[in-house]
């Protein structure tokens, strides 16, 4: 129906123009039918790939993939560093009126990178500390082979696009607003994330570090393995519904996301333990839970992470985007993209049949005066 009625207007516009210049019968402006159908033409495509690539851009979206630095490599590329050289006449007329052109030069044969690959066949440029790269970067001489990380990757998203077929909750962000912390998305220091958070919590730095550096291994050793990206949100609320918040928030995570919810309103102690994931192996979210609660203390770190590494190494299964596919039929493009193609597509109509009004570019052979 959207479609139909961005459709409308513009092809009521070429109509009108259409049929008033049939009336008028003046062959010196005139409609012909071959360019009121070119006309349709090109507003139904304009308005139909737009309508298409509004749908589909709200469901693109990013997840983390978690590996290790695989190689470590020194490479020769094309010189980045180009000038204008030998200047030369060009583009002459008839009287020898003449235009100067340039050759492109560039400062050296061949430039240096600095890259690191991993286990997910990524590539990351390390910054040059010189402007050719002839000079080894301190960050590049840093890294070590095996060393974690945690790369951004774009996908198809459909529970974004429609997110309440599935979820059926709204309202509880705004009881826990001040808990909800952002997605950790943020990649830093070329591949690394932070993914242990506690908003409105008082742990100390060494402790949140420590949880960090903890997850960031556990995540290199299953990323590749179980295409499972770990989260830990550890919260002080003794209500056990922010689970649904987080949900909320961050439309149940992403595909490959295991998010475990840990309630602390006394520190150190653990009261409730949530999981929150896609996956279809429910057994794991209930095992999780259970286990992590009898440990019940969050200093316990070394013994939750292996808890929760020998569970998802043998229980997780990624749940595949395409089981969500049929979310697409219920998806509708923004507001803002329906206004704006409904302007567009009256522009291009009105403007083509001012076009084909005034001028004759199919050569139709009207009289002209």
């Amino acid at each position: 129906m959207e479609l139909f009625l961005l459709l409308l207007v513009p092809v009521v516009i070429g109509l009108a123009g259409f049929i008033f210049s049939a009336i008028k019968n003046d062959r010196r402006y005139v409609i012909s039918l071959r360019e009121f159908l070119t006309l349709l033409a090109v507003v139904f495509l304009v308005i139909g790939l737009g309508y298409i690539m509004a749908k589909y851009s709200s469901t693109l979206d990013q997840e983390i993939w978690n590996g290790r630095v695989a190689l470590k490599r020194q490479e020769k590329v094309s010189c980045e560093h180009s000038y204008p050289c030998n200047p030369h006449p060009c583009g002459c007329d008839d009287k020898g009126n003449c235009s100067t052109c340039w050759d492109t030069c560039y400062e050296h044969s061949y430039d240096w990178d600095w890259a690191l690959y991993t286990t997910n066949n990524e590539r990351v440029r390390i910054q040059r500390i010189d402007r050719r790269g002839t000079r080894e970067p301190p960050r590049f001489t840093k890294t070590k082979t095996g060393d974690p990380t945690a790369l951004t990757h774009r996908f198809t998203n459909y529970i974004k696009a429609n997110p309440w077929s599935i979820l059926r909750r709204e309202g509880l962000t705004e009881k826990f607003k001040e808990l909800i912390p952002p997605y950790p998305i943020r990649i830093f220091d070329y591949h690394y994330l932070n993914r242990f958070l506690t908003p409105k919590d008082k742990m100390s730095a060494d402790v949140a570090r420590a949880w960090n550096q903890d997850l960031m291994e556990l995540n290199a050793d299953l990323g590749k393995k179980k295409e499972v990206n770990i989260i830990i949100v550890a919260v002080p609320t003794a209500d056990s519904s922010y689970l649904h918040a987080l949900e909320e928030a961050w439309i149940g995570g992403k595909k490959n996301d295991l998010v475990m919810i840990f309630g602390i309103p006394n520190y150190p102690k653990i009261d409730w333990v949530r999981v929150m994931s896609w996956t279809s192996a429910e057994e794991l979210k209930v095992a999780l839970r259970d286990k992590i609660q009898e440990v019940g203390n969050i200093e316990k770190r070394t013994e939750i992470i292996a808890i929760a590494k020998q569970r998802i190494e043998t229980q997780f299964v990624r749940r595949k985007m395409a089981d969500f596919e049929y979310l697409m039929a219920g998806v509708r493009p923004p507001t803002w993209a329906l206004i704006l193609l409904f302007i567009l597509g009256s522009v291009v109509s009105g403007g083509l049949t001012y076009f084909f009004w005034k001028e004759d570019p199919f050569n139709t052979g009207r009289s002209r005066v």
